[in-house]
């Protein structure tokens, strides 16, 4: 069986929003000393490539793709109040953009099992023509569009559980029934959105669905909702391939964050959105790093998610008395997700 695959690259290190800003380099030097201990008889490490322009144009306008660029000509830009660039910063955006879409070409030809993107600057906060939340292009939209138009995928299942909603990946997919977006976070929280009715517009409507969480939430009220809410919607809707963007700030240590998940609760969730591939998307699943700003957290859930796309673990899910406390929370979003599943 095709083994499974990880990008990652020094030259993500390029990316200098400034030496306090949380989505710094250090964050990738953390992985490249992690992946120096993977197994090479399970993970085979495949170089990035810089996305094309016709690629990125998928989700983003002409003119934003122009005025990244254009930071290429200063030391330092800012896009919004977060989001600052330097001039190594467009080449990083296309090549962790062109990483991504290296590893679903290699999935889609099954010369891979799955794979994990380690890739920076983040995506998900990303709008059509705009920067926002530490995120330049959106690459997993990038990736959901390459799916369907490179390999003729017809529903593509995004799990979002970055502590913070990926409004850019929403708004990419709100009129689309093709791809499936579903998000965890932390509620209210930066940057607003993610309710509960927020859950698509036309042809696209029911194909978001958003569990907002209060702060404080852990292992077992993420498992919870992953049970009872994700996995079988996500059932229904059959998709044939799973895109992760896996943000690792709702760890327990995680500066920017106020959850308490732990890496052993990342490798549950990974863990069953593994089987859930296997089960049925033919095991084609892409992981991409969001967020997670806590190094040792990072690198430990990073590891976790690893561990589990090596090993495939069995996940007890907790019963009703575990994650009693977002109860009532799930009740309200089954309620308003029978409508649509």
């Amino acid at each position: 069986m095709p083994r499974s695959a990880v990008v990652i690259d020094r030259e993500y290190l390029k990316h200098q929003p400034g030496d306090l800003h949380p989505e710094r380099p250090e964050r990738l030097k953390a992985l490249l000393d992690l992946t120096a201990e993977l197994d090479s008889g399970s993970f085979k490490l495949l170089p990035p490539r810089a996305a094309t322009r016709e690629e990125v144009e998928l989700c983003h306008s002409k003119d934003y793709i122009e005025l990244v660029e254009s930071t290429s000509q200063v030391n330092r830009y800012a896009l919004d109040g977060d989001t600052i660039t330097s001039r190594d910063s467009f080449g990083t955006g296309l090549l962790a953009a062109g990483g991504f879409l290296n590893l679903l070409d290699a999935i889609a030809a099954a010369e891979l099992r799955n794979g994990f993107a380690l890739v920076r600057p983040p995506g998900h906060h990303a709008l059509k023509d705009r920067a926002m939340g530490f995120c330049l292009f959106n690459t997993v939209a990038i990736g959901a569009q390459h799916l369907r138009r490179q390999h003729g995928a017809k529903r593509v299942l995004i799990m979002d559980w970055d502590v913070h909603h990926g409004n850019g990946t929403q708004d990419a997919f709100y009129r689309d029934p093709s791809v499936l977006y579903v998000s965890t976070h932390q509620y209210p929280y930066y940057p607003g959105t993610g309710a509960i009715e927020e859950a698509g517009v036309r042809e696209g409507e029911g194909y978001t669905m958003n569990v907002p969480l209060p702060a404080g939430c852990g292992d077992e009220e993420y498992l919870r909702v992953f049970g009872d809410v994700v996995i079988p919607v996500a059932e229904k809707f059959e998709p044939e391939w799973i895109l992760v963007s896996a943000g690792f700030d709702p760890h327990r240590r995680d500066p920017l964050g106020s959850m308490d998940v732990t890496e052993k609760g990342f490798g549950a969730m990974a863990a069953l959105l593994i089987a859930l591939a296997e089960k049925q998307s033919g095991g084609r699943i892409a992981f991409l790093l969001e967020g997670g700003y806590d190094l040792t957290a990072l690198k430990n859930s990073v590891f976790a998610v690893l561990h589990e796309m090596k090993e495939k673990s069995a996940i007890d899910l907790p019963g009703k008395s575990g994650g009693e406390a977002i109860e009532p929370l799930i009740r309200k979003i089954l309620k308003f997700q029978e409508r649509y599943w």
